[in-house]
């Protein structure tokens, strides 16, 4: 359980999207229909896995975020991590194709900035917490 206190979890989905690169699955299929849902308003919704790898982007940030709120030296090498990790997204959206596949599909993009606003708010609130305890610890 320690790796998952130290590791950023962005590096699985950078990983997982390589690695189902490597397959052939991504890019090529992200827009496939995964299932449909019949609502009660009459509509159906129909997710494809662009959907799902985004919402599994979305619960990745928010528990980074809350992980970013320790105040201990391993959230420093969380952060210094986690900024490693966003140039791996930056430049692979950059420079590999299959990063956007063939129809410049977006959802690699939005896993890219998910991580960028990983980093941002996890110095951010890092340094805000820090500022906190300093501004407590001095005051006698």
């Amino acid at each position: 359980m320690f790796i998952f206190k130290i590791f950023p979890l962005f590096a699985f989905l950078l990983i997982a999207f390589w690695g189902l690169h490597q397959i052939g699955y991504f890019p090529e299929r992200l827009n496939h229909v995964l299932f449909h849902v019949g609502l009660p308003s009459g509509s159906v919704w129909k997710p494809t896995w662009s959907d799902v790898v985004t919402l599994t982007g979305l619960i990745t940030l928010y528990i980074e975020i809350f992980k970013s709120t320790r105040t201990s030296s391993i959230s420093i090498v969380d952060h210094t991590l986690s900024t490693i990790v966003f140039v791996g997204f930056l430049v692979s959206w950059m420079v590999f194709p299959w990063s956007i596949g063939d129809k410049g599909d977006s959802t690699f993009l939005f896993l890219t900035i998910m991580s960028f606003i990983d980093v941002i708010a996890g110095f951010t609130i890092t340094i805000a917490a820090a500022r906190r305890d300093f501004a407590l610890g001095g005051r006698e």
